[in-house]
């Protein structure tokens, strides 16, 4: 089996809904970033045999293989073949355990793997809410009890024992210690900064865009 190398990985600044990149077209964020990590690492497109992209929400700005239409748009090699996977909440670790399997299995050299979600222009449930059916079968139901994620969690913390107490603890120490890398610059090496559109009081595009380089939350 081939060795596998992480030759290079950066992103852009995570956004907040309605926040600063919630009018951006996904293509115009995703490709700043897949071209950015080729030139970090010293590789020309047409050295990548595959681009694997995580999606959940494939259709509107996010249809069509999101993953090859920013690579596209952003100058990436037209021989290059691209791919969007959604395996919900795991769809980009998803796309990087795919692309690690292409190299590990010898079938290519190089690949590129990444993801984008604008949750702003497609919530969750977009790809589901207009279409004809549900999207699970009833079979579903006769074998599991669908819950929501809120159900879940209590279900968890009740079979683990853990309190309240523990993950507001927990969650506080995160959001202290990336407060702390930020202050310290720890992040400035991986991201890559976006040109992000501008809207109007009304929510229509102005033409003009702001530099984005910064989470909008931790």
């Amino acid at each position: 089996m081939t060795d596998v190398v992480i030759v290079e990985a950066v992103r852009s600044a995570v956004g907040k809904r309605n926040g600063t990149l919630g009018h951006t077209h996904p293509a115009d964020i995703l490709g700043p970033v897949q071209m950015a990590c080729l030139e970090r690492a010293g590789v020309d497109s047409s050295q990548v045999g595959q681009v694997v992209g995580g999606c959940i929400n494939q259709i509107g700005a996010q249809g069509m293989n999101i993953t090859r239409t920013a690579w596209l748009s952003h100058g990436g090699d037209e021989h290059t073949a691209c791919s969007t996977v959604d395996s919900q909440c795991g769809s980009s670790q998803h796309a990087v355990n795919l692309a690690y399997s292409l190299v590990a299995s010898g079938v290519e050299d190089v690949v590129l793997a990444c993801g984008v979600e604008v949750m702003t222009m497609l919530p969750v449930g977009s790809n589901t809410a207009n279409g004809p059916g549900r999207p699970v079968s009833r079979s579903y139901f006769d074998r599991y009890e669908f819950t929501s994620q809120f159900e879940g969690a209590e279900r968890i913390a009740t079979k683990y024992g853990i309190t309240r107490q523990d993950t507001d603890e927990f969650g506080l120490e995160s959001q202290a210690r990336a407060a702390t890398a930020w202050a310290e610059g720890r992040f400035d090496t991986q991201i890559v900064p976006l040109q992000a559109a501008l809207v109007d009081d009304e929510g229509k595009k102005t033409g003009e865009t702001v530099e984005f380089s910064r989470d909008e939350v931790p």
